[in-house]
């Protein structure tokens, strides 16, 4: 939360000041502007921490597109630890455009963990099926870099090393593009298992 400010009474009342409901007006770290009501600055502000209700508590301004907005900018203000390396990397992956990062933005609702994680992956099987890396630009750039083809296509942080296990699996990029034709949200370790159990002849129950 980076600002709070006091707006009118929620109803008139005959009570003492110290017992009048307010609105109060909250931008928070993302640039959200919320609506919530409070008896003070303390009070409104645990209100607005047990998250969003669509009634009290609520989002009455997205944020404004940030043209310059990084993937560094959404760690810091979402305060993502350095221990949490597996969100980090996976923030980078899946949120690899602005427009991205700028959606991802205005549609959090709760910041807090779980609720942050839920929505990344939730974007992830969206761009997965509908708007993902398309066949003639990951053949391209599979051809001068099949690590980052591979991390692209399917949105995960890969290493050469898994590009070494697709490999030695039989693993191509023709073989790439019909696993995730058939199967769109296929993780890449299973793309591997799907490659050696036809190198050694297994039929596959894709």
């Amino acid at each position: 939360m980076i600002n709070i400010i006091r707006q009118g009474q929620v109803w008139e009342s005959e009570e003492s000041v110290e017992k009048e409901l307010h609105y109060y007006h909250i931008t928070d770290a993302l640039n959200h502007k919320w609506q919530t009501i409070g008896l003070n600055v303390s009070d409104a502000i645990q209100v607005f921490e047990h998250g969003n209700d669509g009634v009290w508590t609520r989002i009455i301004e997205p944020a404004p597109y940030n043209p310059d907005l990084s993937t560094n900018d959404l760690i810091s203000m979402l305060n993502i630890s350095p221990e949490t390396w597996r969100i980090r990397n996976d923030m980078q992956m899946i949120l690899n455009t602005v427009e991205r990062r700028n959606e991802y933005v205005n549609r959090i609702v709760n910041v807090n963990s779980e609720s942050t994680f839920l929505l990344l992956h939730q974007l992830k099987d969206e761009y997965l099926q509908s708007n993902q890396l398309s066949n003639e630009q990951f053949m391209q750039l599979y051809a001068v870099n099949p690590v980052e083809a591979l991390s692209m296509y399917f949105l995960e942080a890969l290493d050469v090393i898994a590009y070494w296990e697709w490999e030695a699996a039989g693993g191509t990029c023709e073989k790439a593009i019909q696993y995730k034709s058939e199967k769109p949200l296929l993780p890449f370790i299973q793309a591997i298992e799907r490659a050696e159990d036809e190198a050694r002849g297994i039929v596959s129950g894709f």
